[in-house]
C-alpha cells in the first residue's frame, strides 16, 4: 500500500499506542510538520487509509500472538508432565501385522492408511491495555481468541475490563477451569452494577424553593399551617431544584439553615433558606423531605408523592352558565389549571363573567376574573420586616440583642443565626432613629448672653426689691 511518510509515521503511532508503547514524543511533531497546510479532503482520505492501515497490522499482530500464546500453552503442559523412571524400559511397540504381511502393495497401504483427523478450534486468552481507558479501574482487557485451521487466532469477545492484577487473576481461573467465560462476564457486569449503585447511593440533600410566578405566590412564604387551613398541600409541582449536594456526616437540617442563612456556596443560587422551603435528604437510599416552617422543620411525605392531576370535574360548582351554544357546568378552577388540564379558551359567556374552556370533548365554564386570595399581612410584612427569612405573618419579631442577652442570663440557649439577625435587625433600627443636631458655636453663644442678660436683670430686681 503506498502512503505518504505522515500516514505511515500515524500508523506507527495507531498500533504502537494500542499495545501501550508511548511514541508521542516524536510521532506529534512529526506528523504535525507533515499535515500543516493541506486541505481537508486531502486529510480525510489519510485518516480512511491510515484506519485500515492500523487495523489490518493490529489484527494481524493479534493473530501471531494468539498463536505464540498457544505454543507456550502447549509447552507449559508438556512440561508438567510426569517423565518416565529412571531405568524403566519403554513399553516395546507392537508389531503392526499388516506392515508384516507380505503381498501387499504401497498403493494398497496407502489405502488403508487412517483418514486426516478432523481441526477442533481451541480458545486462548490473553490481557492486554485497554486502547479506551480512562481510568486505572479499566486500564485492561481480558480477551479470548478462537484458533483457525489456518494456523492463526480469530480475535473473540472481551470477557472483563479491569485491572491489570485482577485481568490475570481471571485469566489463571479460566486455564485452570475454575470459572468459565460466561461467569466471568457475569461478575463483570456485577461490578458495573455495583460501581453504578454505589454512585447513585451516596447520601445527599437537595434545596426546593417555590416557582416564580402569579400562580404559586399563595404558597410562597406560608407556613405549614396557613397552608393546611386554605385547603393547600407542599406539592412537588410547585417547586424547583435549586440545590443538591453531598451530605456530610453528622449535617443535620439546622446546620444546613444555617449554612444557607450565613454562608451561601459560591455556587448556590437561590434566596437564603426560608419558610416554605423544602430539604430533601437522601441517607441511606431513602428519601425524606422537611418543610421549612416558621419554627423548626416539618416532615411533609407528601411531598415525594405523585400528587393526582386536577381535573374540572374535581372542582365543579353545582352551577351552570347558560350561552347561546349551549350550558356548561362552572368549576372552580382558575384559567391557568384548566389550560394545565389540556382545555383551551372556546367563547365568553354574554355578560362577560364566564370563559367557556374546552378540550374537543368537553367544556367547563371558569370565572373571567377570579379573586385571588391573599394574606392580608404579606404585602406589609415584605416592605417592612427587618429579617427577610421571617416573612411569617408576624412583622418585625426578629429579637434585638438585649432580648437575647436576658434569654440566655435566664438560662436559656440561642442560636447563632438568632444572634446574627438580631445584630442586623438592631443596626437596620438604629438607622432609622436620627441622631440629635447639635447647635452651632454662634447659637451656642447667642444662648449664652441671653441667659447672662436673663441673670442681670433677675439680679437687678432683686437689689431693687431689698432696698
Amino acid at each position: 500500500m503506498l502512503m505518504y511518510p505522515f500516514e505511515a509515521e500515524s500508523v506507527a503511532y495507531t498500533v504502537c499506542q494500542h499495545y501501550g508503547l508511548d511514541t508521542s514524543d516524536y510521532s506529534f511533531g512529526y506528523v504535525a510538520g507533515w499535515s500543516s497546510g493541506r486541505e481537508l479532503s486531502e486529510l480525510k482520505s489519510s485518516l480512511e487509509t491510515i484506519r485500515s492501515a492500523a487495523a489490518e497490522i493490529i489484527n494481524s499482530i493479534d493473530e501471531n500472538l494468539a498463536e505464540l500464546q498457544k505454543a507456550q500453552d502447549k509447552e507449559q503442559t508438556a512440561g508438567q508432565e510426569q517423565p518416565t523412571r529412571e531405568g524403566q524400559e519403554a513399553a516395546p511397540e507392537k508389531p503392526d501385522p499388516e506392515a508384516a504381511a507380505p503381498g501387499k502393495s504401497g498403493a494398497q497401504e496407502k489405502a488403508g492408511a487412517a483418514p486426516k483427523e478432523a481441526f477442533t478450534p481451541e480458545t486462548i486468552y490473553r490481557v492486554r491495555r485497554n486502547p479506551y481507558s480512562d481510568s486505572r479501574e479499566n486500564s485492561y482487557l481480558l480477551q479470548a481468541y478462537v484458533t483457525q485451521e489456518n494456523g492463526r487466532a480469530k480475535m473473540g469477545d472481551v470477557l472483563y475490563t479491569g485491572t491489570p492484577e485482577k485481568c490475570r487473576e481471571l485469566m489463571g481461573q479460566l486455564k485452570s477451569g475454575e470459572l468459565t467465560e460466561g461467569d466471568v462476564k457475569q461478575l463483570y457486569a456485577k461490578a458495573q452494577e455495583t460501581a453504578q449503585t454505589a454512585g447513585q447511593d451516596k447520601d445527599t440533600f437537595s434545596i426546593y424553593q417555590i416557582k416564580g410566578g402569579d400562580e404559586t405566590r399563595d404558597f410562597r412564604f406560608e407556613p405549614y399551617d396557613r397552608l393546611q387551613a386554605a385547603g393547600n398541600v407542599v406539592d412537588r409541582a410547585n417547586y424547583e431544584l435549586v440545590y443538591s449536594a453531598p451530605l456530610a456526616p453528622e449535617t443535620s437540617l439546622e446546620d444546613i439553615y444555617t449554612c444557607f442563612n450565613i454562608d451561601h456556596p459560591k455556587d448556590f443560587k437561590g434566596h437564603s433558606l426560608s419558610v416554605s422551603d423544602v430539604v430533601v435528604l437522601h441517607q441511606d437510599g431513602q428519601d425524606a423531605a422537611h418543610f421549612v416552617d416558621s419554627v423548626g422543620f416539618r416532615e411533609v411525605p407528601e411531598f415525594l408523592q405523585e400528587q393526582k392531576q386536577l381535573t374540572p370535574d374535581d372542582l365543579e360548582t353545582g352551577e351552570t352558565v347558560k350561552t347561546p351554544r349551549g350550558t356548561f357546568h362552572v368549576t372552580a378552577m382558575s384559567r391557568e389549571q384548566i389550560e394545565a388540564a389540556g382545555y383551551g379558551f372556546h367563547h365568553q359567556s354574554d355578560d362577560g363573567k364566564y370563559l367557556i374552556m374546552g378540550n374537543g370533548t368537553r367544556a367547563f365554564a371558569v370565572a373571567a376574573e377570579q379573586a385571588q386570595r391573599d394574606n392580608p399581612l404579606k404585602t406589609a410584612e415584605q416592605t417592612t420586616e427587618q429579617n427577610g427569612n421571617m416573612i411569617d405573618g408576624i412583622i418585625n419579631n426578629t429579637p434585638t440583642v438585649d432580648e437575647l442577652e436576658a434569654k440566655v442570663k435566664a438560662g436559656e440557649q440561642i442560636s447563632l443565626v438568632d444572634l446574627a439577625n438580631a445584630v442586623k435587625a438592631d443596626k437596620e433600627r438604629g438607622k432609622g432613629a436620627k441622631p440629635e443636631k447639635k447647635p452651632s458655636i454662634r447659637a451656642q453663644l447667642r444662648a449664652d448672653k441671653e441667659k447672662a442678660q436673663k441673670k442681670n436683670a433677675k439680679q437687678k430686681s432683686q437689689d431693687l426689691e431689698r432696698s
